[in-house]
Formats: C-alpha cells, structure tokens, sequence
C-alpha cells in the first residue's frame, strides 16, 4: 500500500492472523487480494476487526475468501458497522465471531461433504 493509504491489511503469526485497519474498500481489497489469498492454505486464521472504521463489498470479499474450502475464519472484535454487513449480505453463518484471542481456538478441520 502507499504512504497515503486510508486502509490495509497486516499479516502477522506466520500468515494465521490478519489485522484489517481503516477504510476496507474496493481500492484495498484490490491491492491485498492476491497476497492474501497465497496465505490462506496457512488455517486457521484469525481476523483482528477492532481497528476497521469502513467495509464495503470489496472487504466482504476479502474476509469471505477462504470459506468456500470449508473454514470459517474468526472475526475478532468485529465493529457494528461490520457486523451489519455480514446480516444484510447473508454472510454471518460464513465466520465464526470471537471478542478476544483467547475465544479464538483453534477450529476443527472442515468436514467432508456427502454427495446426494
């Protein structure tokens, strides 16, 4: 991201935890998508929320991007704002919502999914 970035995100315990910060919009999820994705298969993971003053779709995209493999990514101190996202969008049944690290164990490995 440049210097005159209103939002990032930051890649922290070996790629396990994202801190999202700012304005979390299209211009960012754009910018990050590709260095995010190359550190999903690092599960599972963490996203640290508190710091995040805006989401869009595009953000919603970033948070979401892991769950069509099985995993739930953990939503740590997730705002008002963001949380009003994921209920219009659907998508609240798609993460897991934590308040501190602590609540944040480890998930259990996705389940199989029959066929039929």
């Amino acid at each position: 991201m440049t210097d005159g970035a209103t939002g990032g995100v930051q890649i922290e315990d070996d790629a396990r935890h994202w801190v999202m910060w700012g304005e979390i919009d299209f211009s960012v999820a754009h910018a990050v998508k590709e260095r995010l994705a190359a550190t999903i298969g690092h599960r599972p993971w963490t996203i640290d929320l508190s710091r995040v003053t805006f989401m869009d779709s595009g953000g919603l995209h970033l948070v979401l991007m892991g769950t069509r493999t099985g995993y739930r990514p953990r939503l740590l101190r997730t705002p008002g704002h963001v949380l009003q996202l994921l209920e219009f969008s659907g998508a609240l049944d798609l993460v897991e919502l934590v308040e501190t690290a602590a609540d944040a164990p480890d998930p259990d490995p996705p389940h199989e999914r029959s066929a039929g």
